[in-house]
């Protein structure tokens, strides 16, 4: 050991640090070891999310059970010890207050990488042709050339176990991963899908942004598999129906696959699995509820489809109540009608573990809740809870006792009049002690936020969500600092009880109000307001002059979609700390106010090109944005501040000025829909700080900036991130594809219909709540 100390051991500088690492290193036992040397896969200075990196250990053999101690609870008490070492730093929680994702120090990434040497390669933007034989784990992260990846190099190195295919091309049809068997884990990202044959060893298989509908039955001779994971994966449809041939796989994570209509038959025969994100009933036998019955799950479950659940014996099956790994419960039920099951009896069959953290139910139909749902013991430890389209529940649990939530959602409850209906005792009991974020939406008889305002109420209140709710009182607020409003109707009263109630308000976005034509008076009293948002409000025709004078803190205005729009007031150039200003698809609006040159303080800007001559003299430019672009002015190299150009044009732009040449500062320049734009200045070469240059549906600089070839190659060449793209013809996954697979499933599911069932998915309910969830 001594030995081995000294040879780590360097003098002075970057080194003696790296030396220092070093022994830190040898100190940990083997298995930590490997663990930690592992993570050069990602990317240094990336973040890294802390469960794939535990089921990669896990696939790779780096981490096994330990007695009691399943694998996944090693991983963890690995990742808590490199943690704990400050090996690891930088780590972010979700709203549960788990933790999801982590950084490396540079420092230690470069140690990571000396021990791995050559096993670890991650490929990101130079061009790879060859790789060496001693290659195990393989990371393709990113490329401006896809081409320029060897696939038979990789189909030679019959050592590799790890292959993760981050590089998503959306006219790449056919996944690139190597032809070897010795691979045990496997990510790919790409459109279409290969047969996975002859990969007898994987024990991890991430699929991403697949448009197959329907994963190939080779999937389902990978016996080792213990990870499955699908990720926005938009039109599949079904898994593979012998998927319980799998018998070790641990963990079935689905995320954002919103089409997905079935579960496989006879889940329950997987007895090993720990996660089941998505459960999907159905009314025929194996795929029911109680295929849930002997499961140890835990993390995230929903269970769609409980309008199938035949009686409240069979929703008892799924012994929700033993789960206590399980943190999140999701409850749907679809649209069909005509079913003769007492949701309130289901729902009462399906109490949870009080240990559960987030909760969410859609499209319950019944007036009354489940005992369990109004007893604040079951529902004590609740950081979360999403209640959807519950279209005739009058009144909620109670919620404001609960003295974890810090997230509340409700949505679509029309006879509901107070969030909380319960009393509360003595001066120092608060409702809602810990809510930080609430979200009301389409509520139209919601009157108060407690029955009884006579209490304390949302002291830790930080951002206040409300669409469609008209008839509110605004209860004093002086915690919230960040408000969107969309749908109201009553704007004038509910201008005043914003600036009656909302004294620390930084943030303000109003959507759709329907009626609103002036911005009212008391908006100019929003003294603290620093970022102010408008979109949709059709007969919104101007900023009074005053009001825009009193938001003295404002920093940032942007203004979208207000058709009838025409001026926004000398009153703009006294904003004298506005740093971002964005006025987009408000056709009426045909100049800007003649003192804009007085913001020094503005940075980005977004207009559309007829607007572009009232920037002049803006010299503190850092950002601009400019949409259906016809021209550019000379006067443009004058922004000498400016960093970042994006030009979206139109058929008129033809050319780009010359005295671009004076943007010495420009690092990023991106070009779209320029279908008439022939060339680019050869001034653009002197642009030495320009390190991004993307052009796209612009079919004449694409031809003359085509590799060494293009006429225009020479002045672009220079460029470290040139991307030059046209629009890509992409394969969209139609009605008819998408409503043809789910015919051939009908009788084998028990779904009344299978076009029902997409409608309801994609139309209804369920899409919208599942990306609620998450």
């Amino acid at each position: 050991m001594e030995a081995s100390i000294q040879l780590i051991q360097p003098t002075r500088g970057e080194n003696f640090i790296l030396g220092a690492l070093k022994l830190s290193y040898v100190n940990l036992g083997l298995s930590l070891r490997r663990c930690f040397s592992f993570c050069a896969i990602f990317p240094k200075g990336s973040e890294i999310v802390k469960e794939e990196l535990i089921h990669l250990w896990m696939a790779n053999g780096f981490i096994k059970s330990e007695g009691n101690l399943e694998v996944e609870n090693v991983g963890n008490k690995v990742w808590k010890r490199l943690y704990c070492r400050s090996f690891f730093q930088e780590v972010k929680t979700d709203k549960l207050g788990i933790i999801t994702s982590f950084k490396m120090h540079d420092l230690f990434h470069d140690l990571a990488q000396s021990v791995v040497g050559e096993e670890c390669v991650v490929y990101e933007k130079t061009r790879l042709t060859d790789l060496s034989s001693r290659v195990h784990h393989f990371h393709l992260f990113k490329s401006n050339e896809y081409e320029s990846v060897n696939k038979a190099s990789l189909d030679k190195v019959e050592s590799l176990r790890t292959f993760l295919d981050d590089l998503y091309w959306y006219d790449r049809n056919v996944p690139m991963f190597p032809l070897n068997n010795s691979l045990r884990a496997l990510k790919l990202s790409s459109r279409q899908m290969s047969p996975l044959v002859d990969l007898t060893h994987l024990r991890y298989l991430y699929l991403r942004r697949s448009l197959v509908t329907c994963l190939p039955s080779s999937i389902c001779r990978l016996e080792k598999l213990q990870i499955l994971k699908l990720e926005e994966c938009q039109c599949l449809l079904r898994l593979p129906k012998d998927l319980t041939q799998l018998q070790d796989l641990r963990h079935l994570v689905i995320n954002r696959c919103y089409s997905l209509l079935v579960t496989p038959p006879k889940m329950g025969k997987l007895r090993h699995l720990r996660t089941l994100s998505s459960f999907i009933v159905g009314s025929k036998s194996g795929f029911g509820l109680e295929e849930l019955h002997s499961l140890k799950l835990g993390g995230k479950l929903h269970i769609r489809g409980l309008e199938n659940v035949p009686s409240e014996g069979d929703a008892k099956e799924a012994n929700l109540i033993s789960k206590r790994e399980l943190n999140r419960l999701y409850l749907s039920w679809g649209r069909f009608e005509g079913s003769n099951v007492n949701a309130e009896q289901v729902l009462e069959a399906l109490e949870p573990p009080s240990t559960l953290k987030s909760f969410g139910m859609s499209g319950y139909k019944e007036i009354q809740l489940s005992c369990w749902m109004r007893n604040p013991w079951v529902l004590k430890d609740l950081v979360d809870v999403i209640l959807y389209k519950c279209v005739n529940c009058k009144e909620l649990p109670p919620l404001g006792k609960l003295a974890h939530l810090k997230r509340l959602y409700v949505h679509g409850m029309k006879d509901v009049k107070h969030i909380d209906s319960e009393s509360y005792d003595g001066v120092e009991e608060k409702a809602f002690p810990s809510l930080e974020e609430f979200i009301v939406r389409d509520l139209p008889n919601l009157e108060r936020i407690l029955r009884d305002e006579g209490v304390e109420m949302l002291p830790r209140l930080l951002k206040l969500n409300i669409v469609g709710v008209s008839k509110l009182q605004f209860p004093s607020l002086p915690s919230v600092e960040k408000l969107y409003a969309g749908d109201i109707e009553n704007e004038g009263s509910f201008m005043e009880g914003v600036v009656g109630n909302l004294p620390c308000l930084k943030s303000l976005t109003i959507n759709s109000f329907s009626k609103l034509k002036v911005l009212p008076k008391q908006f100019g009293r929003l003294g603290a307001l620093q970022d102010l948002f408008i979109s949709g409000c059709n007969e919104l025709e101007s900023f009074p002059e005053h009001v825009l004078q009193g938001l003295t803190c404002l920093r940032r205005l942007e203004v979208y979609r207000c058709k009838k729009l025409k001026w926004l007031c000398e009153g703009l150039g006294h904003l004298a700390c506005l740093e971002v200003f964005c006025v987009c698809s408000c056709p009426e609006v045909v100049a800007l106010p003649s003192n804009m040159n007085q913001l020094t303080a503005l940075r980005e800007v977004m207009i559309c090109g007829r607007l572009v001559e009232c920037l002049q003299g803006i010299l503190s430019l850092q950002s601009l944005i400019i949409y259906d672009c016809s021209s550019l002015p000379e006067w443009l190299g004058e922004l000498t501040s400016l960093k970042e150009l994006e030009i979206s044009g139109n058929r008129e732009l033809r050319s780009l000025p010359s005295s671009i040449e004076k943007l010495t500062n420009l690092s990023v320049l991106k070009i779209y829909n320029g279908t008439e734009l022939r060339s680019l200045p050869s001034s653009i070469q002197r642009l030495t700080n320009l390190s991004r240059l993307r052009i796209a549906s612009c079919p004449e600089l694409e031809k003359r900036c085509n590799g060494e070839r293009g006429e225009d190659w020479q002045f672009i060449a220079h460029i470290p991130q040139l991307e030059v793209i046209s629009h890509p013809k992409r394969k969209t996954c139609t009605l008819y594809d998408r409503i043809r697979s789910p015919w051939t499933t009908y009788n084998t599911t028990g779904m009344r219909s299978a076009i029902d069932y997409w409608f309801w998915q994609h139309n209804t309910l369920t899409g919208q709540f599942d990306r609620i969830i998450e």
